[in-house]
């Protein structure tokens, strides 16, 4: 680790959340829509699909394209239990990092991701028998509310910008190379981790 960092930004899906794509998009080729796989592939995302996920487009929205995108009448809460399949959970052993860097770095998450994906994991992801471990971030920054997604460097400045950090300070650790290569042009230092990798190994 370089002397120098002093922030750590973290992606949240696939570095600290583990994610079940494969079977969210199973469950929506079930549901009617074969073609998703064009749409959506874990680490892109286009259509209506890019649309929510910087917030260009409601929840409500998204499900009603959804339901005339499948030609289907699904309920709401069938359109969230689909699309939030995907989340699973956060390991212990990431809590415990998480828990052991809070004491030397501040510590973010930057996530692509949408309002239906974010309120779930709010309701469960971050709860460590009984502690609440998103006190250990200092905040949370988030596509649909920024209207901004990585790779847009853009995304990285703006975090800089209003967490009051410096770009040669700051590391960022994403699962994608592309998203990686944006934060270095933003002036960031930047670690891609391989997921079912040990996170940890990065702080060696």
């Amino acid at each position: 680790m370089d002397k120098n960092i002093k922030n750590i930004i973290f992606d949240f899906g696939g570095v600290l959340i583990d994610l079940d794509v494969e079977g969210c998009l199973s469950a929506f080729e079930q549901a009617g829509a074969k073609d998703i796989r064009q749409y959506v592939t874990g680490t892109n995302e286009l259509g209506f699909f890019k649309d929510y996920e910087c917030g260009a487009i409601s929840t409500p929205q998204f499900r009603e394209n959804i339901r005339h995108y499948i030609g289907s009448e699904l309920s709401d809460a069938e359109i969230d239990r689909i699309w939030n399949s995907e989340l699973k959970s956060i390991p212990q052993e990431k809590f415990k990092l998480i828990e052991e860097l809070s004491g030397k770095y501040r510590l973010f998450i930057l996530s692509n991701t949408n309002e239906l994906h974010w309120n779930h994991a709010m309701s469960y992801a971050f709860d460590c028998d009984g502690k609440d471990m998103t006190k250990y971030f200092e905040r949370m920054f988030v596509s649909y509310d920024m209207h901004l997604a990585k790779p847009d460097p853009e995304i990285f400045k703006q975090v800089l910008k209003e967490a009051g950090l410096v770009g040669e300070e700051t590391l960022f650790i994403d699962d994608s190379k592309v998203n990686c290569a944006a934060a270095v042009s933003a002036g960031l230092h930047s670690v891609h981790y391989e997921i079912g990798t040990d996170l940890k190994d990065l702080f060696m």
